[in-house]
């Protein structure tokens, strides 16, 4: 299946939206991060990339704890709020699929919810698993799907109510990644042992008073989905969002479960 055209997407979407990630995005991923390093497990001194860095909080966060960071994406967008945000830290355009480091590099290689936005998950495992020291680690976030996060069941339900799916171009399975036993699967395929999996119970916190204005705003797969739509479906959509979101609103803010598991593995 040729993924390129959604890979594109991805690519100028997040470029577009990196000057609100902060304000939109942020709101979630980054209660994922201390549970990325918790497994992690860094020292004083150690060589770590931050694969797929976003505006660079995970780099910045590894930083903080004495490690030695650079970071890459393939979001020029993202790389140039990264630099402006965290100058200190060398920061990069390339690809979680085709990293450019020589083979054992790095103690520790993370990504926060980024192979959820990749073409070949496994080839990005594989890309980590071959810059990484023996015995180093590789930790990377996903969001759990619809069978087990609020927030995407209610998108999704609604999305399959009035949407034409097959308008949006071919992307990969957004919850593969999702399923412990299959991640566990293609970690040990391509090298790594002391597979571990751990829940992080996010709470999305995002401002009224729409929550489907938020979330346009929010990634940039259910975007690329609705633009694809006739303007009435859109609107039936919004309506339909804002309305099965409407109990999570507490004053002017949405409170929507949105777990994320974090999975580490260890460099044989």
């Amino acid at each position: 299946m040729d993924y390129s055209a959604f890979r594109e997407g991805e690519r100028e979407g997040w470029s577009k939206r990196a000057h609100v990630y902060c304000d939109a995005t942020a709101r979630a991923t980054l209660q994922t991060i201390p549970k990325l390093l918790d497994h992690a497990r860094l020292f004083p001194g150690a060589k770590v990339l931050d694969a797929g860095c976003g505006p660079g909080f995970v780099a910045a966060s590894a930083k903080l704890l004495g490690a030695d960071v650079e970071g890459i994406d393939f979001s020029e967008g993202m790389v140039e709020q990264a630099k402006d945000r965290f100058p200190d830290i060398n920061f990069a355009v390339a690809d979680v699929e085709d990293l450019p480091a020589r083979d054992e590099t790095f103690d520790a290689v993370l990504s926060n919810i980024v192979l959820f936005h990749v073409t070949d998950p496994k080839k990005a495992m594989s890309e980590a698993r071959r810059v990484l020291k023996p015995d180093g680690r590789f930790v990377f976030s996903q969001w759990l799907g619809p069978d087990r996060s609020e927030c995407y069941r209610l998108l999704f339900e609604v999305l399959g109510r009035h949407a034409d799916m097959s308008r949006a171009d071919p992307a990969p399975n957004a919850y593969i990644l999702s399923d412990e036993a299959n991640v566990s699967e293609m970690m040990r395929s391509v090298g790594f042992t002391n597979i571990k999996s751990e829940i992080v119970e996010n709470v999305l916190h995002a401002p009224g008073p729409s929550f489907f204005d938020f979330f346009m705003k929010f990634g940039v797969r259910v975007p690329l989905i609705l633009e694809r739509q006739e303007q009435d479906v859109q609107k039936a959509i919004q309506m339909e969002v804002d309305e099965v979101t409407a109990p999570y609103l507490s004053g002017r803010i949405y409170k929507l479960p949105m777990p994320s598991v974090v999975f580490s593995g260890r460099a044989t």
